[in-house]
């Protein structure tokens, strides 16, 4: 090699030219076409080593925001690594479709990048036109998962917290779906397809929530004994219960059992793309083409309504068989049941307020 005008930069025997230089123990050393280039790569590394507008990693002089994320990528510390963390400490409580939409959306994110902009573009997707509830469950979730990152310290604030919960006052919805109109939704979910008629016929008998019933696996179903097991995972307020299945429900899925492959571990409801099945958007396009405006959630309040109507049937009964936290949230149906039982009902509400 020879010598050329520019201390560290070398011409090759081959006709290239070789630029080198040595920082801190480390060699660097690139190879160009042109001396010209070679001249620029090596006076712009020393003024930005000399400066600190770059650093060394593996060998190679890269700008600090290069070097950070390489640190990041080497520590791992992405979210899909967080919730995993979080999972392996036993108190995610996050219900499974949220944890594992966010991890696949939002996965690859490394924590300390994620701003209060994304995570609500992020929540605006999954819940624009949805009710307030909605929108305020998947809050808490993400609102878990960036806290979490600050107990490891992973980050030092948590973007969710900037986004404000949504007013739930005015969403209740308290229709129940009479018996004639339950035939022609029925009738309707069977047109549709089979799956959404299954689902429909499970919330109508167990007045389990949508998201339950469509979160369930063959491991979780049980057609000797008709019952169907809810993980602590599946449930809205984690507490895991077991559904009983009776009548033409369990009759329709004996029936769709016999038609699709079963797996312990496979989802029940599935759609095309193997993806989980929408069955609130398809309930909806199935409900419209006979001008009905039920939605899957007015299933389980009728269901509810129904069961307060059975006699003998105790407050607590209610709220353990719907899978309630409080007796605050069976009171809606206080007007259901006999006398006796609504008295005992406001009550207890008062013992406890």
């Amino acid at each position: 090699m020879t010598k050329t005008r520019v201390r560290g930069v070398y011409k090759h025997k081959s006709g290239g030219y070789i630029a080198r230089l040595r920082r801190k123990g480390v060699s660097l050393s690139r190879t160009f076409a042109s001396l010209t280039s070679a001249e620029r790569w090596i006076t712009q590394t020393r003024i930005g080593l000399d400066d600190g507008d770059l650093l060394i990693r593996n060998g190679e002089a890269v700008s600090r925001h290069e070097a950070e994320r390489q640190r990041r990528t080497d520590l791992n510390r992405n979210v899909d690594s967080l919730i995993k963390r979080l999972v392996d400490t036993g108190e995610c409580r996050i219900k499974d479709n949220h944890r594992l939409t966010i991890q696949a959306e939002l996965g690859s994110w490394f924590v300390e990048d994620l701003t209060r902009a994304e995570c609500l573009e992020f929540l605006d997707s999954h819940t624009r036109g949805k009710a307030s509830a909605t929108f305020n469950r998947w809050r808490a979730a993400l609102h878990r998962i960036m806290a979490f990152a600050i107990e490891v310290d992973w980050r030092q604030d948590n973007p969710v917290t900037g986004i404000k919960r949504r007013s739930e006052r005015g969403n209740r919805r308290d229709r129940v779906i009479t018996p004639i109109e339950e035939k022609a939704l029925q009738g309707a979910c069977d047109a549709h397809d089979d799956q959404l008629g299954l689902i429909f016929a499970l919330c109508m008998a167990t007045g389990a929530r949508v998201s339950e019933i469509t979160d369930l696996t063959w491991r979780d179903v049980d057609l000797v004994r008709g019952t169907l097991r809810l993980g602590e995972g599946a449930t809205k307020n984690y507490e895991p219960r077991t559904l009983v299945v009776r009548g033409r429900a369990l009759d329709r899925l004996k029936d769709f059992a016999k038609v699709v492959p079963i797996a312990k571990d496979a989802a029940v409801f599935f759609s095309g793309l193997g993806t989980r099945y929408d069955a609130t958007k398809q309930f909806r396009k199935a409900a419209d083409k006979i001008g009905d405006k039920a939605t899957l959630h007015d299933c389980r309040h009728t269901w509810a309504t129904r069961l307060a109507r059975v006699p003998g049937m105790t407050i607590t009964q209610l709220r353990d068989a719907g899978g309630w936290k409080s007796l605050a949230m069976v009171a809606r149906y206080s007007h259901e049941m006999t006398d006796d039982l609504a008295d005992k009902l406001e009550l207890m509400l008062e013992i406890n307020q």
